[in-house]
């Protein structure tokens, strides 16, 4: 690029240090800035992703279901011994008591799950917002506001029973996969403080079939997930992060 002399007007050479017309110094060329290298692209996460990555940077929101599962384990070992011994007594007699005390055993189960995905949601919550993790204070937050949960709670319950009494544990467990979509979806609206109804949370759920097809089926599997021993020590508290950000984010 020639330079101009700022004196005398003469146009020099890009080399030229001095004016060749009258010896005026030239400023030196102008070296061009360079661009910053682009920033990397990071593509948005999906929910499902989201979800995995929150849980495995907070793992200690496990141990409201590892604590379901001990009193679950410690149930169904008291109740068949009862069952055995009174087998031993009267063979006919066990089999009466046998059905009144899976009856029992729905019942508390369908309280204990609920107690225990509402204690997780709460926490869950807290993970989203990178809070530490306070098992106590999520039991109380969810002790404070289970009555926003009877509705669904009493329908797991009922369900618990039919499915104590059915002779296809596959249909029974299906159904009850079911209604625990709605139980995590109710708990996350209640944790939100934007409680829904049961109907309400169908309604839901239907719709975030068309927004987030993936995360909705995921919620399903996870539920169904949640009522299996031992698998559901991670399907509960993942199952609820996952419903925490579809609640949150779809409305």
């Amino acid at each position: 690029m020639a330079k101009q002399c700022p004196r005398c007007g003469y146009i020099n050479p890009d080399n030229a240090n001095y004016c060749l017309n009258c010896g005026y110094p030239l400023p030196p060329p102008i070296q061009p800035t360079p661009l910053p290298p682009p920033a990397p692209y990071n593509p948005p996460q999906d929910r499902i992703t989201r979800a995995f990555n929150i849980f495995t940077k907070n793992l200690s929101i496990i141990v409201p279901s590892i604590i379901l599962l001990i009193v679950e384990i410690i149930l169904a070992v008291i109740l068949g011994a009862i069952t055995f011994f009174a087998f031993l007594a009267s063979p006919f007699a066990s089999l009466a008591l046998a059905i009144v005390l899976a009856i029992i055993n729905g019942i508390i189960d369908a309280i204990l799950f609920g107690i225990t995905v509402h204690t997780t949601m709460y926490m869950a919550q807290d993970s989203v917002n990178n809070l530490p993790l306070n098992m106590s204070n999520s039991f109380s937050n969810a002790r404070s506001t289970l009555s926003q949960l009877y509705t669904i709670i009493g329908i797991l319950i009922l369900f618990g029973i039919l499915a104590a009494l059915s002779r296809s544990v596959i249909i029974a467990w299906f159904i009850l996969g079911l209604v625990g979509i709605i139980l995590y979806i109710v708990s996350a609206s209640v944790v939100l403080n934007k409680p829904m109804s049961v109907t309400s949370a169908i309604d839901w759920y239907g719709k975030s079939l068309s927004k987030d097809a993936g995360s909705a089926l995921v919620l399903l599997l996870g539920a169904l997930f949640s009522l299996i021993p031992i698998i559901n020590i991670f399907a509960i508290p993942y199952t609820s992060i996952l419903t925490y950000l579809m609640v949150k984010e779809i409305s």
